[in-house]
């Protein structure tokens, strides 16, 4: 009588386990995740597309290079805010370049918010996010830009012929700031802001007073 090998059977049970893991694991229970998530989170389960006219241009997750000066400046990006790519400095704390790095940004910041000064800059406005994409700043990096921001605003408008006043662009733009401010950790967590929420919130502002065309991204 020839005896039954059990190992045979021991390696189906497990190959038929395994089969059963990798469905439920690798195809049910992330759909189902992404299903609840869609119904429950749509905008954040789509990247949090920007719309201007309805068509949509970026996302708010992504950071990128705003070259206008009515726009709000996100952090500094050591990959230049390249999409393909992410990374920060390589500097230790240590390091005296990170120091010099630092006080150039501090500087260049300075320069363009002149009527603030070093005492008001968060630190992270001034140092690389850690994957140089992201968008977020603390509230009052924001805050400081609001000055800046209005007069460029002003300055364009008044090129366009539109008479406003600088006291309510400022209005809308804290207006916007609070409005779109989250705590990045609840209870005890400090307030940001996305830049690229509220420079969207900008163009549709300016494209509703005339100040710029509907094809300014085009």
């Amino acid at each position: 009588m020839v005896k039954k090998d059990h190992r045979y059977g021991f390696v189906w049970k497990s190959a038929v386990f395994a089969l059963i893991f990798l469905f439920l694991l690798g195809f049910v229970f992330p759909t189902v995740t992404a299903v609840i998530t869609e119904k429950a989170l749509p905008w954040q389960s789509q990247g949090e597309p920007l719309e201007v006219n309805g068509t949509i241009y970026d996302s708010a997750v992504l950071a990128r290079a705003f070259n206008n000066s009515f726009f709000f400046q996100p952090r500094p990006s050591a990959t230049d805010y390249n999409l393909s790519e992410s990374g920060s400095t390589s500097y230790s704390l240590g390091n005296p370049d990170l120091l010099n790095q630092t006080k150039d940004l501090i500087q260049q910041f300075l320069a363009e918010n002149p009527t603030i000064n070093a005492s008001q800059i968060p630190y992270a406005m001034v140092s690389y996010s850690g994957s140089g994409l992201d968008p977020d700043i603390p509230l009052q990096g924001a805050i400081i830009q609001v000055h800046r921001i209005a007069i460029s605003i002003d300055n364009l408008a008044d090129k366009k012929n539109i008479i406003m006043k600088i006291s309510s662009i400022s209005d809308f733009l804290n207006t916007t700031i609070s409005s779109y401010k989250f705590q990045n950790f609840p209870v005890f967590g400090s307030y940001e802001v996305s830049v690229v929420s509220l420079n969207f919130a900008i163009i549709n502002f300016m494209i509703g007073n005339g100040i710029i065309s509907s094809s300014f991204l085009d």
